[in-house]
């Protein structure tokens, strides 16, 4: 059997399918077995024959669920979801009487996905059933996961068209081709979501070296997710995180990790069991500020990869930046301020007249506060569980 499958901007008003049966007396016995309905006026020729009907009936139902068969084969075909139907029986239809079913589109609802049909069962050309009906028509997407640069440039002014949607601006094509093709760690794993050809939401990481005890640790770094106005009512970000995150794992990454801002950090924590740490801040400090902040030994904590030279060269070429290095200290300059991206150990040969900002724990009372900088991150490999982040500026695609 071949069945159809309209997409819901392809339905009109107007538009209509019938199908055709004959109702016997074996459909009847089955249909009164398989409903528990065993109305003698079905099954039972002598009491029928003292009824109003004189004969026999069929089941209504019988000839209503004709109109089921024409909505998943027919229109709208399938995959769609029968959400109600109203029933008016006007006629009896008897055992052998053949049945005309005719679904007609009334009315439609492209943002809520809905098609109303009218609905009508005639035999010998007279209405015997009346009605009408609402289907639903999920949206189905076609999914791309790509783990190829060379793959990801196809897609390029796709994703840059939906950044500008979803935003109201455009990306930096520069900072996208520093994440994504410059980056020397790897290949980023991007999942793409496609309405037909139109691309309707994008979850991406991108590879970045740590290091713990002084061995390599490959984690991803979690980047900007987009998804089309119209599609954000059917969770697909979370599907498309999932799926990101089932092949970092498999590719063998660690962890993921990413800075996400207050609307979206507990969505990270409750739907994708990100842990998250919202007790940061970055402060604005003095000279003086810095000297009495405590550093602490990070060699046991999971640290940005410093040492890796093309890690290392990569980050801080980061476009539109200017870094420099003071000691064990990466900083970058800002308006009349400096960044501290990556803390050393002490702070002793900064400039003593310089304005420094710093990620700091929120409970730290010195400097002043300029805004709140939220951490989170999901494990890959739970032999980690028990070690801590060294959370440096660095760390982020924004800095």
């Amino acid at each position: 059997m071949s069945f159809n499958k309209l997409p819901i901007e392809e339905i009109k008003i107007g538009m209509s399918a019938t199908y055709t049966q004959t109702i016997t007396d074996a459909d009847v016995k089955f249909f009164a077995g398989l409903s528990g309905d065993r109305n003698p006026v079905h099954m039972d020729e002598n009491y029928a024959k003292k009824s109003r009907f004189k004969k026999r009936i069929a089941h209504g139902m019988i000839s209503a669920s004709f109109f089921s068969a024409l909505f998943g084969t027919k229109i709208p075909g399938e995959g769609c979801v029968y959400t109600r139907q109203s029933l008016n029986f006007k006629r009896p239809i008897y055992i052998n009487d053949t049945v005309e079913a005719v679904v007609t589109v009334s009315s439609i609802d492209l943002e809520k996905r809905r098609v109303v049909f009218e609905t009508i069962c005639k035999v010998d050309g007279k209405i015997a059933i009346d009605g009408e009906a609402e289907l639903y028509i999920p949206v189905e997407f076609s999914k791309i996961l790509i783990n190829d640069k060379n793959e990801l440039l196809k897609y390029k002014e796709q994703i840059l068209e939906l950044f500008l949607h979803s935003f109201g601006h455009e990306i930096d094509e520069n900072l996208w081709n520093w994440a994504y093709m410059d980056n020397p760690n790897g290949n980023p794993i991007v999942s793409l979501y496609f309405d037909n050809s139109k691309l309707v939401g994008h979850y991406a990481v991108i590879p970045i070296k740590f290091t713990h005890n002084q061995k390599t640790i490959d984690a991803v770094l979690s980047m900007t997710t987009m998804v089309d106005a119209s599609y954000r009512k059917y969770g697909i970000f979370v599907e498309q995180a999932n799926d990101v995150y089932d092949k970092a794992a498999e590719l063998g990454y660690k962890f993921v990790y990413g800075f996400p801002n207050k609307k979206s950090a507990p969505g990270f924590k409750k739907r994708l069991e990100w842990i998250i740490d919202d007790g940061l801040c970055v402060s604005s400090l003095s000279y003086d500020d810095l000297q009495q902040i405590k550093t602490k030994e990070h060699s046991n904590l999971i640290s940005f990869d410093i040492e890796d030279e093309d890690n290392l060269h990569w980050r801080l070429n980061k476009p539109g930046c200017s870094y420099f290095r003071n000691n064990c200290s990466i900083l970058k300059k800002f308006d009349d301020k400096v960044d501290i991206v990556f803390s050393g150990t002490n702070f002793s040969t900064l400039d003593r007249n310089g304005r420094y900002n710093l990620l700091l724990p929120s409970g730290l009372t010195i400097g002043n506060k300029e805004f709140d900088y939220i951490f989170g991150y999901k494990l890959f490999d739970y032999s980690l569980n028990s070690v801590d982040f060294k959370k440096d500026l660095i760390m982020s695609d924004i800095f």
